[in-house]
């Protein structure tokens, strides 16, 4: 009898799922057997990546949820509809990001890389923190850069308002990512699941039994998905 994938059984969240390293991510995780759900801003877009990893060998299901994350208020609409889809989460792969080069402010009314970047991985982590929880053991994932080691959070221009560069933002952002992982490393090992963080430009995850510095995911650039 062949053994069963190595994921099989396990729902897993990637979002920004519609291309990049997000895509790559899904395609893989589908590949070793997960029912994976993928985010993206458009709906249209979002469903034609679903179908398109559907396509490849490994798991059928994939589900695709349409969320613009740089607005909280989808986050949390994004949050419930996941609860709603999978009964356990087995693994959060958060992923999206995007960088800009001129200040765009968010419904609201926040500096969008930090919105996007990390507060939207943030607030989903936290949201669905009791399901993954439920199903310890579980893993948390969060996507950086090797930008996050020229960042220094600016307590002082925290939205850029003042002084707003493309580099410095998405530096910053980055930084917030690994201090956050960092963070809630301690919290979430007191109940079980894991939480990682990787290197876009790298690609590879450390912690994660579902991956090895062997499997080795596609490098592409970031973009908002």
């Amino acid at each position: 009898m062949a053994d069963s994938p190595l994921m099989a059984g396990k729902s897993v969240l990637v979002t920004g799922g519609t291309g990049g390293i997000g895509r790559a991510t899904a395609i893989g995780l589908a590949a070793l057997g997960a029912r994976v759900g993928i985010t993206g801003r458009d709906q249209a877009r979002t469903e034609a990546a679903a179908a398109g990893i559907r396509a490849a060998p490994g798991s059928p299901a994939v589900d695709a949820f349409a969320a613009d994350m740089s607005a909280q208020a989808r986050v949390r609409r994004l949050a419930a509809q996941v609860l709603d889809t999978y009964p356990r989460l087995d693994v959060l792969v958060n992923n999206v990001g995007g960088f800009w080069a001129h200040r765009h402010v968010t419904a609201d009314g926040l500096e969008r890389t930090f919105a996007l970047n990390h507060l939207a991985p943030f607030l989903l982590t936290s949201l669905l923190l009791d399901r993954l929880t439920a199903g310890a053991p579980a893993r948390i994932v969060t996507v950086s850069s090797g930008a996050n080691e020229g960042g220094r959070i600016d307590f002082d221009d925290l939205q850029g308002e003042r002084n707003y560069s493309g580099q410095r933002a998405y530096s910053q952002s980055k930084l917030a990512n690994v201090m956050f992982t960092y963070e809630l490393g301690p919290i979430v090992r007191s109940i079980e699941p894991s939480a990682s963080w990787i290197n876009e430009r790298e690609a590879w995850i450390s912690e994660s039994p579902a991956f090895s510095s062997e499997t080795s995911l596609a490098s592409a650039s970031m973009a908002w998905t």
